[in-house]
This record gives structure tokens, C-alpha cells and sequence, in this order.
């Protein structure tokens, strides 16, 4: 890049920022020594470094007094444009977007080199040597912050978790019930305390061992040892692997739910000869037993290989490149990308007629958490519920640009479409008076891709006289114990998976910031209530209980429900057995080309 960055410089001397003349320019040795802040012995050999590549041509003087003669080979447009795709070809693609951004000048060179992109992503058919590989690359502007199954924080990790793992059962959302996986027979005694699980013979981890009891044993007392998602497993006494395929598991308390607890990407099988590893760089190429396998986690790309023998039948897709993108990329420039993930959508600006259009609802909602155990302000429901009622979801969606619908709860309901909702700024001023507000501002963090909510929702405070200091902290801060303690109140977006184990880890992980904004009192009550959840063999009870607790959230203005987010993307017709999951994401491994195109999307 450094040999990049001198041909700029020389340029812009030379020619300004229009260059790519092809006249020649007499120049001194003397001038460039001044032009490069070097010596002259070192302009000389950046003079032949840059011949070398055929980017100048140099003629030097000849005899006292006759000055060198200079020629710029390459347009400054086109050697900028090239030079960045260079760099994108070598994986180097941070580097690529921070040697354009060197030149803002240079807008339409940015444009161009982000219309190429375009033709970059996609399903790529590679039929060299490669026999038609089939690689699917898609650009993400987010990377995982673990692919430890117990550490699981994040909806993207967990979707990049069952990619690389597979857990002992499934549950099927269609179907609505629990279905086969590693295991593929389960029972329980009478009163939901023991549960038996007979595993698959033959399934093998991606390093090559046979999976067994063990490992099962192995991943759950790992899981239930101060892990961040060791609630799953806290009714759990004991696992006991009772030969190499069946396993046991003791419970100290009936939890008719057990069963899709180890649904949960938390819940994913590792091997047991992990121990002793994860101090060494383990989980930067992690061994499990699903569809696909590490190959590659860098901090540019995650490359993920088919698992030949997947026990579930080989995935259609050979490779999945996940590039990751910088933030600062224009916002017009982001619509052309066919981007297929929920919160990172990229909706390209003109699809073609015959693509596919795939709409749905993200399983979950956007809301504010006020932390109850910390002083100020939003220690009072007036104050909380005026923030509530002054805030405008419609007007929020419209200004965010993304599509959506304004939420009364944690998931999407039939009614939702009727466009009910809370709004009125009157009455939240009466609140406010009510509540004896001494003006004192509060403190709203918010991931550093929330700007536009944030924003929105610091405006609507500010109309009615509540100042609104707002912190954006980055992805790793958000799964801090810290982060939530410290905010007045949080701006977070939950994505559900599975309705009933999803909203009981809102309430029962411990880094939460639902459960870490709950007063003691609120606390006991929610824990009591999970208890008889646990115990209630009914689903439609179960329902009833969870509902119960979100009316209490609801009624004392401990949470704000703002928007359920819409996805949309489009789909090139070549690509088959695409289905946006629950988290946002499509399942690499149910995707298969017709073969209509070398490169889709």
C-alpha cells in the first residue's frame, strides 16, 4: 500500500487531484526529496520501486543543469480503482475500503469500486480444478463475539453455533414440536425429574471423533460451571453416561421444559477432549458435528467448509464465505449489497422482476430497559410511562428506514397490523409533572449501530423536557454485567428463537440487562413464577405464566416495547431453499442452485 500511497502523492504534486494527464514533468531530485520528506538517496529508490511496477516512466538528466523528465502511466482513477480491488482480491478488504477513504475526493471512485463489489457476493460456481464448487459469500457488517455454545450472547453467534453444531434435539416451529437430532429417542419418568437420551451411533466431530455419551455428559456439567447460560441446566443435579449412547439426566425439581431447554444453541454438544484446550486458541477453530466446519476466522473473514459427512445428509453448498464489512460505507452504496440478514438487510434498489421476494417478521422487538436498581429519575412508573407515551413508534419506523411494525410485547401478535400503539405526548407531560422531575438528564446506552433509534427516542424525550445523554458502546460492552448497571436505561433489540426459552433467558441470564435491571422484589416474583413454568407439563399454562410476567413488565413500565422489525430481501431464482430462521438468518446448508447462473443472488 505504502507504494500506492507515493504514486497518490506524486500525482497530486504533479497534476492535482484531476491527474492522469500523460505529459511528462521535469523534476528535480531536490523537489522530491522535499515532496516524499526523505533523502534523496531514498527518493531514488522509491523512483525505481515505482518503475518497477510501471507506474512512472523516468528519464533523468543528463549533465549539470539538465533536470530528470517524469510520466504518470496510469490514470489516477483507474490505478485507485484497480489498486482497491487488488487488495480485495488478496482478502486484504479493511485494507480496501481504508485506501479509498484516504481520497474522499474521489467519490464516484468509492461508487465504482462498490458497483464491482456487487458482483463479488453471492453463489459463486468455481469449475476449474475446483469440479463445481459451490460458494456462497455474503458480506456482514458485524463479527461473532464467540462460537462457544456456553457463551452464546448474540443472535449472529448463535446462528454461526448451529452451523458448527448440532444439539440433542430440535425443535421444529413449524410442526411446533421437538424433534430428533443427536439423539434420536428421548424419554422421561412420570414426573419430569429424569430424562433418558439414546444417541445416533456413527456421528463424528469434525476433528474425527465418534461422538458418545461422554461428550454429552461432558457439555452439560461444562455448561452448568459459571457459565454465562448455565440457567439452561440449573434445575439439572447430574448427567450420567450410561453406556456410550444412552445418557441420563437427573433433575432436583419437576422441569416439564427440559426438553427444550436442549433445544437451545447453548445446549450444542462439544467434545469432551476439548478439555484442557480452551486456553490454547481452541475456539478460533472449534470442532463439532454440524453441516459445516471452521476453516478460516480471521478479522476479515470466517470461511466455513461442508462437513462431509454430516449425519443429516451432505449440505448442496461446498463453502460459505461470511466477509466483514466496515460501517462506514455509504448508506446508498449498502442498498445494492443483497445482504439476507435481519438487522444488517441490505434491500437492493432495483430487483429484477423474475427475483424473488422473501418478506417476514423478526421473532422479537426492539425496547428500552430502565434499570430499577440504580438511582434517578426512571425509579418512578410516572416518569417511565411518560417516556412510554411520548415516544411515536410509527414516526420512529418511518425515520429509522427500515420497515416494521410498532410492538405491544415481546413477539409479533395477529393484532399488530392494526396499527395499535401508545402515543400521547399530553398526557405524558401530565405524568411527568406527577412524578416530580427535577430535570436531571438520563443516561440511555445503545449499540453504536443504534444511532437513528437513539437518536429519535432522545428527541422525543427532549419535547418534553427530558434530557437524554446517549453512550453507544460497541457489541462486547453489551454483554457486559457493567453496561447494564451503569445505563439509566438500555436500547436493545431481542431476537427470539423459540417463544417460551427465549423469554425465560430475558429473565434468567445473569449478563440480561433485563434480569440485571429488575428490582429485588420483581426478581423473586419472576423466579418464583419460572419455578411453576418448569413444573407445568401444559403448554398453553406455560403460555399463560410467561404472559403473566410480560403483563407485569408491561403494566409497570419496567420494559417499553418499541418496534418488531420487517425483513425483506430479494432472491436470484437460481437460489433455492432459502428460508429466513428466526434468527435473521437463512440455514446454509438447506440452500441449492439450479444452476441458471455462475454467480447469484
Amino acid at each position: 500500500m505504502l507504494t500506492a500511497e507515493r504514486y497518490i502523492t506524486l500525482l497530486n504534486h504533479f497534476v492535482g487531484p484531476a491527474a492522469g494527464e500523460e505529459d511528462e514533468y521535469e523534476v528535480a531530485l531536490k523537489e522530491l526529496s522535499g515532496v516524499f520528506h526523505c533523502t534523496e538517496r531514498n527518493v531514488k529508490l522509491i523512483i525505481r520501486k515505482l518503475q518497477e511496477e510501471s507506474l512512472i516512466l523516468w528519464l533523468p538528466g543528463r549533465g549539470r543543469g539538465n533536470r530528470s523528465r517524469l510520466k504518470f502511466m496510469v490514470k489516477r482513477e483507474h490505478f485507485l480503482l484497480e489498486f482497491a480491488k487488488r487488495l480485495w482480491q488478496k482478502g486484504e478488504y479493511q485494507s480496501a475500503f481504508e485506501f479509498l477513504h484516504q481520497f474522499e475526493e474521489d467519490k464516484s471512485i468509492l461508487d465504482q469500486f462498490i458497483q464491482w463489489l456487487n458482483g463479488q457476493f453471492g453463489v459463486e460456481k468455481l469449475t476449474a480444478d475446483s469440479k463445481g464448487k459451490d460458494v456462497f459469500r455474503l458480506p456482514v457488517y458485524r463479527t461473532p463475539m464467540s462460537l462457544d455454545p456456553s457463551q452464546i450472547y448474540f443472535g449472529f453467534d448463535s446462528h454461526l453455533v448451529r452451523q458448527l453444531y448440532d444439539r440433542l434435539v430440535e425443535y421444529d416451529s413449524e410442526q411446533e414440536e421437538v424433534v430428533p437430532m443427536l439423539a434420536h429417542y428421548w424419554e422421561c419418568n412420570s414426573f419430569g425429574t429424569e430424562w433418558t437420551f439414546y444417541l445416533h451411533k456413527g456421528i463424528r466431530f469434525h476433528h474425527g471423533k465418534v461422538l458418545t455419551a461422554e461428550d454429552v455428559v461432558f457439555t452439560l456439567e461444562r455448561l452448568k460451571s459459571g457459565t454465562m447460560n448455565r440457567w439452561l441446566v440449573a434445575t439439572m443435579d447430574r448427567a450420567e453416561a450410561v453406556d456410550d449412547r444412552t445418557v441420563k439426566i437427573y433433575l432436583r425439581q419437576p422441569n416439564w421444559l427440559f426438553l427444550r431447554l436442549m433445544c437451545s444453541s447453548c445446549a450444542s454438544i462439544v467434545p469432551s477432549d476439548l478439555a484442557g484446550q480452551e486456553d490454547s486458541g481452541y475456539w478460533n477453530r472449534p470442532s463439532g458435528t454440524g453441516p459445516f466446519q471452521l476453516v478460516n476466522w480471521s478479522s476479515s473473514r470466517i470461511e466455513l467448509a461442508v462437513n462431509e459427512r454430516y449425519f443429516h445428509g451432505r449440505p448442496y453448498l461446498d463453502e460459505v464465505q461470511l466477509i466483514f464489512m466496515p460501517d462506514n460505507i455509504p448508506n446508498g452504496s449498502k442498498l445494492n449489497w443483497e445482504q439476507l440478514v435481519t438487522s444488517d438487510s441490505r434491500i437492493p434498489a432495483k430487483a429484477e422482476s423474475d427475483w424473488q421476494r422473501i418478506e417476514t417478521l423478526s421473532n422479537g422487538c426492539s425496547l428500552i430497559s430502565w434499570n430499577r436498581n440504580k438511582e434517578g429519575p426512571q425509579q418512578s412508573f410516572s416518569f417511565r410511562q411518560a417516556v412510554n407515551l411520548v415516544i411515536n413508534r410509527s414516526r420512529m419506523i418511518e425515520h429509522s428506514g427500515q420497515p416494521g411494525y410498532p410492538a405491544r410485547s415481546f413477539l409479533p401478535q395477529e393484532e399488530m397490523g392494526l396499527g395499535m400503539q401508545w402515543h400521547d405526548p399530553e398526557a405524558a407531560r401530565q405524568l411527568l409533572d406527577q412524578s416530580g422531575y427535577d430535570g436531571a438528564p438520563i443516561l440511555l446506552v445503545a449499540s453504536d449501530t443504534s444511532h437513528k433509534d437513539a437518536e429519535w427516542i432522545k428527541q422525543q424525550c427532549a419535547s418534553i423536557g427530558i434530557p437524554v445523554n446517549i453512550r453507544y458502546v460497541g457489541k462486547s460492552a453489551l454483554s457486559r454485567v457493567e453496561t447494564a448497571q451503569e445505563a439509566d436505561a438500555l436500547l436493545m433489540c431481542l431476537v427470539f428463537v423459540d417463544d417460551e426459552i427465549c423469554e425465560l433467558e430475558a429473565f434468567l441470564q445473569e449478563n440480561s440487562t433485563i434480569y440485571q435491571h429488575l428490582d429485588q422484589g420483581l426478581r423473586t416474583w419472576v423466579f418464583r413464577l419460572v419455578d411453576e413454568v418448569l413444573a407445568t407439563p401444559s403448554k398453553k399454562k406455560r403460555r399463560a405464566l410467561l404472559q403473566q410476567m410480560e403483563y407485569r413488565l408491561t403494566d409497570e413500565a419496567q420494559v417499553l416495547f418499541l418496534v418488531h422489525q420487517k425483513i425483506n430481501t430479494y432472491v436470484h431464482p437460481s437460489v433455492r431453499g432459502l428460508v429466513i430462521n428466526n434468527l435473521g438468518w437463512m440455514d446454509f446448508k438447506d440452500i441449492w442452485l439450479t444452476g441458471q447462473s455462475d454467480r447469484t443472488i
